[in-house]
């Protein structure tokens, strides 16, 4: 690996992971663009180590409160106590069910690099649905949820579970929790933030996985320190730039233009799989 494609690669995942559009699916297609190999399950740790640095780093203040909240007893971290457990109970069913559809994943990536491609085009056109249909369904709620610390527990089981599935390459997963929150009533910021906080565990769990099972156990090779070292910095600083303007951007807007985006990206790639 060279480092202008551990730049490229990084500055990739540094603002996909965050803006609703799909960081695994653009982890496939800048690679195919550019006619690279894929990058190897030892950068994808580097990766989601920054992606995780650089949540916790914007959100290091929510963190802290959440973590001194779970065993408070005071009614002053009363609702810093019910966002954490919100998350935790969150987290359940979204490592449950992505365990389940691991093998499938791992099915996908050892696919011809052209079907990767056309599968993640696919679900590419599926996020542009789910990001429409939250809008739809938004505009129908008259009873928005003002603060994330006020989601009720159902809906915040149906985000957690709408972040499993977001495993499926072109799936995204900012954009199935934000369209999950914001079509069930939730604030389209707030729905955003809770989305990131969700992220936390099940990033840190994921990457805590391969460096135990693929790195160290499986001997999966890393990167040299040079292209680690820029990947590693580069992520966590898009990442951390990606999230400051999406929540600005959501707070005004709605998730249309990202819906557009990812319609058009997922139908030229099905399109062009078709004709060539």
């Amino acid at each position: 690996m060279t480092v202008l494609q551990a730049i490229v690669l990084a500055i990739t995942q540094g603002a996909t992971e965050f803006l609703p559009i799909s960081s695994s699916g653009h982890l496939i297609l800048v690679p195919s663009l550019f006619g690279w190999d894929r990058f190897g399950l030892g950068f994808d740790v580097v990766l989601h180590a920054a992606t995780l640095a650089a949540t916790v780093a914007y959100f290091r203040r929510d963190v802290w409160r959440l973590i001194l909240g779970v065993f408070s007893k005071t009614e002053e971290r009363a609702r810093d106590k019910r966002l954490a457990w919100l998350i935790i109970a969150a987290t359940i069913p979204s490592a449950l069910i992505a365990l389940a559809l691991e093998p499938m994943v791992d099915g996908v990536e050892t696919l011809p690099a052209s079907s990767q491609v056309t599968i993640t085009g696919a679900f590419l056109v599926v996020t542009a649905i789910l990001l429409t249909l939250a809008e739809v369904f938004a505009r129908r709620s008259s009873h928005a949820v003002e603060a994330a610390e006020d989601i009720p527990m159902k809906q915040a089981l149906a985000i957690g579970v709408a972040q499993a599935f977001a495993v499926a390459p072109g799936l995204s997963r900012s954009g199935t929790t934000i369209a999950a929150g914001v079509g069930l009533g939730i604030k389209r910021e707030e729905a955003a933030r809770f989305s990131f906080l969700l992220s936390i565990p099940i990033i840190f769990a994921a990457t805590a996985k391969k460096v135990l099972l693929d790195v160290i156990v499986g001997g999966e090779a890393l990167p040299a320190a040079g292209p680690l070292a820029i990947g590693l910095l580069t992520t966590a600083i898009v990442g951390y730039g990606a999230i400051a303007l999406l929540l600005p951007y959501v707070r005004k807007h709605s998730l249309a233009a990202f819906a557009v985006y990812t319609a058009i990206v997922g139908t030229a790639i099905l399109v062009s799989s078709v004709l060539f």
